[in-house]
C-alpha cells in the first residue's frame, strides 16, 4: 500500500477589525498536495447555524480512485482565532472548534493533534509538530502564533469510497457584524479531476433570517433554490456583489454539476446599512430587534407591534398598515395566515406586550 500525504484543512480566524470583533472560523475542503488520481465525483457540503452561536458543519463525498488501495496520511488545519478573544489552546485542542470526527467507508477514524508555526510541517509523509519549549511565539491572548493540525490515516481502496466529516466551530461577529462565516471552496480544483463533479451546498441558518452571500463562485440569486418561503435580491455592497436572502423558513441550496468553484463562499448577517440608497425597513430578523429606534408616533407603534404578524406575511386589512409593510424589502403576503399571538415566540410575545 502507498502512503500520500494529503491536506484536509479548516483554517480559523484568517482576518479581524482589531479587537472590535472576533473571527473563530472558516471551513475547507479536502486538499491533496501530492495526489493526482483520486477524484472527487459527489460532496455534500451543510452548514447550519445553531442558536446564533455555533455552525455545524457536515461533509459528504464520494471519492473515485481508479488505481490500487493506498493509505493516506491526512491532516485537518485550523488555524487560532483572532480578534478580540484568548486563543489559548483548552485541553490541548483549538479553543472554539468541537466535536471533530472523520468516518470513512464506515469506519470511524482515530486522530493526533500536531501544533505547528508554518507550512513547512510535512516531510514525507509526517507530521512534525513544534517543540514548545523552544518556541518563542504566542501561545495566547489575542495574537496566537501557532496553529493545529489534526491528523489521521485514511484508507482509500480501489473505486469508490465515502466520506464523511463533521465539526462545530463558534460563530464568528463584530461591531456590524450578527454573525458571519466563510468556507474555502477553490481547494477543490487541486483534485485529480481538477473538479467536484456533482457539488451540493445546503445553507440553514435558521427562521426569518436576513443575510448577504458574495458572489464569489455564482453570479444571479436564480443560482440558488430556497427550499421553503423567503425571497432573494442581487444587492452592491462596498461594490461589490452580493445576494441578500430574506428566509422565513427553510434552507437555502446551491447545486452544480462539474463545479470549479472560482472564489470562496462568504456568508454575512449585518447590523450596518452598507448601500449607497439607505432604506428605512423594519429588520427581518430578531437580533436586530434591540437595534430599533423607540417610535415616535402613533403609527410607528403600531407598526411595530405588527412586525411579527408582518414578517409572517399577513394581509393587513388597514391601508396606511399593508402600504407601510408593502415597501419592506422582505414582506411576501400570505392571505392563508392568520395572526395569532400565541404562535410567536415567546421573544415576540413580549414584544407585542411592549408597544400595545
Amino acid at each position: 500500500m502507498k502512503y500520500i500525504f494529503l491536506l484536509f484543512s479548516l483554517a480559523l480566524g484568517t482576518y479581524s477589525f482589531a479587537n472590535d470583533g472576533v473571527f473563530y472560523a472558516k471551513g475547507n475542503q479536502l486538499i491533496p498536495i501530492f495526489e493526482t488520481e483520486i477524484a472527487v465525483q459527489k460532496e455534500i457540503l451543510t452548514l447550519k447555524k445553531v442558536r446564533n452561536q455555533m455552525i455545524e458543519v457536515t461533509v459528504y463525498y464520494e471519492f473515485f480512485n481508479p488505481g490500487e488501495e493506498k493509505i493516506l496520511t491526512v491532516g485537518f488545519e485550523a488555524i487560532s482565532p483572532t480578534g478580540d478573544v484568548d486563543g489559548a489552546m483548552k485541553n490541548g485542542k483549538h479553543p472554539f472548534m468541537h466535536d471533530f470526527t472523520v468516518q470513512s467507508n464506515d469506519e470511524i477514524l482515530s486522530y493526533d493533534i500536531a501544533y505547528v508555526s508554518d507550512e513547512l510541517y510535512a516531510e514525507n509523509g509526517a507530521i512534525k509538530s513544534i517543540d514548545f519549549d523552544k518556541f518563542k511565539g504566542s501561545t495566547d491572548g489575542n495574537y496566537v502564533e501557532f496553529y493545529y493540525v489534526y491528523h489521521f490515516q485514511m484508507k482509500f481502496k480501489k473505486g469508490l469510497n465515502k466520506v464523511k466529516h463533521t465539526y462545530n466551530y463558534n460563530v464568528s461577529g463584530g461591531i456590524c457584524y450578527n454573525y458571519n462565516f466563510e468556507y474555502v471552496l477553490t481547494a477543490a480544483n487541486r483534485w485529480g479531476n481538477k473538479q467536484i463533479d456533482d457539488f451540493t451546498l445546503i445553507i440553514d441558518n435558521g427562521e426569518f433570517e436576513t443575510f448577504t452571500i458574495a458572489q464569489t463562485f455564482f453570479s444571479d440569486k436564480n443560482d440558488w433554490l430556497i427550499n421553503g418561503i423567503g425571497k432573494s435580491k442581487n444587492v452592491l455592497i462596498l461594490d461589490e456583489k452580493e445576494t441578500r436572502f430574506h428566509i422565513q423558513k427553510g434552507t437555502l441550496i446551491f447545486q452544480k454539476k462539474n463545479f470549479k468553484p472560482s472564489g470562496e463562499l462568504f456568508v454575512t448577517s449585518s447590523y450596518c446599512n452598507w448601500e449607497e440608497e439607505k432604506t428605512k425597513d423594519l429588520p427581518f430578523s430578531y437580533y436586530y430587534q434591540h437595534r430599533i429606534p423607540e417610535p415616535t408616533t402613533d403609527f410607528e407603534k403600531r407598526a411595530l407591534r405588527n412586525l411579527p404578524f408582518a414578517r409572517r406575511g399577513y394581509v393587513f386589512k388597514n391601508p396606511e398598515l399593508q402600504k407601510y409593510f408593502e415597501k419592506m424589502d422582505w414582506y411576501i403576503p400570505n392571505e392563508h395566515y392568520f395572526p395569532d399571538v400565541n404562535q410567536l415566540t415567546k421573544v415576540e410575545q413580549e414584544w407585542v406586550k411592549k408597544y400595545s
